[in-house]
């Protein structure tokens, strides 16, 4: 039996040998037919190349009753932005907890968000922010030291007076970085 085995195992290897070696003269012939139909010089081949390469497209252009459609049709959902920003708010505050799930609702609602945005660019900039907190940090912390030191009472206005100080080197400090920026490019 095992001859028998050994023997058809020969024979089909025999076989595929013999449709690969088949195949393989088929390819050969298609890859001569191929090149003889295109130029055999490389300068032929090189313009024909460029022309194909310079060729413009053309796009054809849709008829006028294609466009009124297309300006008549709603705008596709993926694209638009506030749908987009509404379904995402959605989906991350579902994640969320209880608590923390009802203040994103609170502040993701269109009048808190516009007001926040307003606020954000004019009072609450973060180069005023951070002025007015380091600011008053540190001159609070001298006022209270220098006057704990010596013996003074202090009167409460001298945070406010900080935050305000603070705020103005912020914003004096943002204008020269900007500046500073913009010389460079």
């Amino acid at each position: 039996m095992s001859q028998e085995h050994h023997h058809s195992s020969s024979e089909h290897n025999e076989r595929d040998q013999v449709d690969l070696e088949k195949a393989r003269n088929e390819k050969l012939a298609e890859l001569h037919q191929k090149s003889e139909k295109s130029p055999d010089d490389s300068p032929e081949r090189a313009r024909i190349a460029r022309e194909t390469i310079n060729k413009p497209e053309h796009t054809p252009e849709p008829p006028p009753a294609v466009e009124a459609d297309r300006s008549a049709s709603p705008s596709i959902p993926l694209l638009d932005y506030k749908l987009n920003y509404t379904q995402t708010v959605a989906s991350m505050q579902r994640h969320l907890k209880p608590v923390s799930r009802t203040f994103s609702k609170v502040i993701h609602i269109p009048a808190i968000e516009k007001a926040s945005e307003a606020l954000e660019n004019t009072v609450a900039r973060p180069s005023l922010t951070a002025g007015a907190t380091w600011t008053a940090l540190i001159m609070g912390s001298l006022f209270y030291f220098t006057a704990r030191h010596y013996g003074y009472v202090l009167s409460g206005s001298e945070i406010t007076l900080s935050f305000i100080v603070g705020a103005i080197i912020g914003l004096a400090l943002e204008a020269a970085w900007r500046s500073a920026f913009r010389r460079r490019h």
